[in-house]
């Protein structure tokens, strides 16, 4: 197939991260663990902390990494991500 397709060719496949952040404060409040399938729900929310999961977050580790499954061999030439809004007092 040639052209370009400007769809989401990751919404809600499998999905697979270095480590799930869960937040110790939070885990009293439902919100909890941060797992990578909320990295590709479709849900560009940025405030993870303040909206009940709206964002993957990795566990606090060297070099984290998160992978999807395509499901095929696609030549991908852009990839967008949206950085949390939060800083780091405001948690």
């Amino acid at each position: 197939m040639y052209g370009r397709l400007n769809v989401n060719v990751a919404l809600n496949r499998p999905t697979f991260m270095s480590g799930i952040y869960e937040h110790p404060i939070h885990m009293n409040l439902d919100f909890g663990a941060y797992p990578s399938s909320l990295a590709v729900d479709g849900n560009k929310d940025p405030l993870a902390l303040k909206i009940n999961h709206s964002c993957a977050i990795s566990d606090w580790t060297a070099n984290p990494w998160l992978a999807v499954d395509l499901g095929a061999a696609l030549y991908v030439i852009g990839v967008l991500f949206t950085n949390r809004a939060e800083g780091y007092g405001n948690v």
